[in-house]
């Protein structure tokens, strides 16, 4: 009796914990994963400044050996300078920032093994943000990063020259949406954007991309507390996937 009472109690505590054991799934966000203040017009500012800022994937393919890619796991944080004014296409504010945009690159195939961790800064980005009713508890609205480029410095070891951009002027439209909710004061965040982007990059001559340029496009949601996945799905943007989470 004693060993069926266990067994069962085990069952039951495996039962909540959901299936095989896990205690949430990839698309999991914790509660309240950023809340920005009021920034006393009965709002918070666009983009938030959350310190876990925007996260998503580039990509650099062409230019490299066959079936070799660069992976690059992406951040938009650190946003600083903001400047809000009414306006922009969507009919609410324009908004200017600088920002940094922390990269880790990982090689495949024939680049396998190569690792390399670096901070790109942006020195002049652009959004607009759609109107939205202040002191609404609930504030969704649509977005877009308007432009964003970004460079490092001369004088890396592996690049000449690497560079992403983003601008919807230019046909590299980057829309989005944020979700603001009023919790503790503040307004907690739900936020992305779909970035349309394009890499270029000159290879050092005395690093390991010597002698290779390229340019690689791609689009990829980067998402800030993101609680509404969405399917995978592969795009037709040359040899990039679109992904989507």
């Amino acid at each position: 009796m004693r060993i069926a009472t266990r067994l069962i109690a085990l069952l039951l505590a495996c039962a909540a914990l959901g299936p095989l054991g896990h205690l949430g799934t990839a698309n999991a966000v914790p509660v309240s994963c950023c809340i920005m203040p009021d920034n006393g017009t009965g709002t918070a500012d666009h983009p938030p400044a959350c310190s876990g800022g925007y996260q998503g994937q580039t990509q650099i393919v062409n230019g490299l050996p066959v079936g070799a890619t660069i992976d690059i796991a992406t951040q938009l944080l650190s946003f600083a300078g903001l400047v809000q004014v009414p306006g922009g296409a969507l009919g609410g504010n324009s908004e200017t920032w600088t920002a940094s945009m922390p990269m880790q690159l990982s090689g495949t195939g024939a680049l396998l093994g190569y690792n390399r961790n670096l901070v790109m800064p942006i020195s002049a980005g652009t959004s607009h943000s759609a109107s939205r009713t202040p002191f609404a508890p609930t504030q969704s609205f649509a977005t877009d990063l308007n432009s964003l480029q970004g460079q490092l410095p001369f004088g890396d070891p592996d690049f000449d020259l690497l560079r992403i951009t983003a601008d919807t002027n230019f046909g590299m439209a980057s829309p989005g949406n944020t979700i603001f909710t009023q919790a503790a004061g503040g307004w907690e965040v739900d936020s992305f954007f779909d970035i349309h982007y394009r890499i270029d990059f000159i290879g050092s001559q005395t690093g390991p991309f010597a002698g290779r340029s390229g340019s690689t496009t791609g689009t990829y949601r980067f998402e800030m507390c993101h609680s509404q996945p969405t399917t995978a799905r592969k795009g037709t943007g040359g040899a990039i996937k679109v992904f989507y989470r």
